[in-house]
């Protein structure tokens, strides 16, 4: 038996593309007796969406029967919301997971990771998280071996998954794990999964506005001198501020220092003219403020995790076919 657990504004990708695997996957005779159930805290129907309301069992006291406890991801206004509902809503579902035997398969995907990480069922071992809160998750579970450029993260009795979609990923190899990879392969090729996502990392996005006004200013300054030949002092210059504190407070807002944010920039411009032109790779270097394209594809795939040519291949828009009147 396996279990979904699952809380009002639960994302309902994360129930249903569960509910379809099991479905397909109980076809073939290894996983014939499957049973999926979907637990709430308080049982009955609880609403995913305005349009979409399920049925759910309430929780039981313990949660041992089960050779495997999926958590579903949820909506959450902001990271201050996201704590309200780790003290409310999911409560009832982080005290059981947290009694559950140390060896028993707990898998979540999305915040429903941050779930996991305060039962205290993932201290101690590697876990990733969505990309945009991993520092949030790092202050809050030191003891968490977080490696956010992971989109899947299998640490024996624990798996963790990326964001929203990479939850298709986490059933697979929950699937997997319980009923072995000959399974695993007929569930995906049914489903079109080809199970090619590893990292986060290409799909990640630079914060380009800022609550802090001088990082705010700095940000657009970079951005719109990005392609030129810039240095520190002239960005305090601009902004009439010292280096000095022009560099801790753009630390403390971005994460990182000035320069930094900088090459992240021109990275994010050169992944927008591989996705929408068919510029050489040599032309998008020259574009973006970059002399030496070795040095720049070697900086590409060090913060991307592919190269510029993989990139391209993998997310160009692709121009639409016109079919031609018979």
């Amino acid at each position: 038996m396996t279990a979904l657990l699952v809380a009002p504004g639960s994302t309902p990708s994360s129930v249903t593309s569960t509910l379809d695997m099991v479905a397909v996957a109980r076809r073939h005779p290894a996983a014939a007796d499957c049973r999926l159930d979907l637990l709430s805290a308080s049982g009955g129907e609880i609403a995913l969406a305005p349009a979409l309301r399920l049925q759910t069992t309430a929780l039981p006291e313990r949660l041992d029967d089960y050779a495997a406890i999926l958590v579903s991801g949820f909506f959450a206004a902001d990271f201050a919301d996201l704590v309200r509902q780790l003290g409310a809503v999911w409560q009832p579902a982080i005290q059981r997971l947290a009694a559950l035997p140390a060896d028993r398969l707990v898998a979540a995907s999305c915040y429903g990771s941050f779930v996991l990480a305060e039962s205290g069922r993932l201290d101690g071992r590697p876990a990733t998280t969505p990309w945009w809160l991993a520092e949030a998750f790092r202050q809050r579970y030191p003891r968490v071996r977080l490696d956010a450029d992971q989109a899947l993260v299998d640490a024996g009795p624990t798996i963790t998954a990326g964001a929203m979609t990479a939850h298709v990923d986490l059933s697979l190899h929950v699937l997997r794990r319980l009923f072995g990879a000959p399974l695993a392969r007929q569930v995906a090729g049914i489903m079109l999964i080809d199970g090619a996502r590893r990292s986060q990392r290409p799909f990640k996005s630079l914060p380009q506005r800022f609550a802090d006004p001088l990082i705010d200013a700095a940000a657009g300054w970079l951005s719109r001198h990005a392609s030129q030949d810039v240095s520190t002092q002239a960005l305090a210059a601009a902004l009439a501020v010292s280096y000095r504190t022009l560099h801790r407070r753009f630390v403390a807002a971005a994460g990182m220092p000035p320069l930094t944010y900088l090459q992240a920039l021109r990275i994010e411009h050169a992944r927008e003219l591989l996705e929408t032109t068919r510029d050489s790779v040599e032309r998008i270097v020259e574009t973006v403020g970059y002399r030496d394209s070795s040095a720049f594809r070697r900086l590409f795939a060090r913060q991307v995790g592919l190269s510029p040519a993989e990139y391209r291949q993998r997310f160009r828009h692709p121009e639409p076919k016109l079919l031609e009147p018979d």
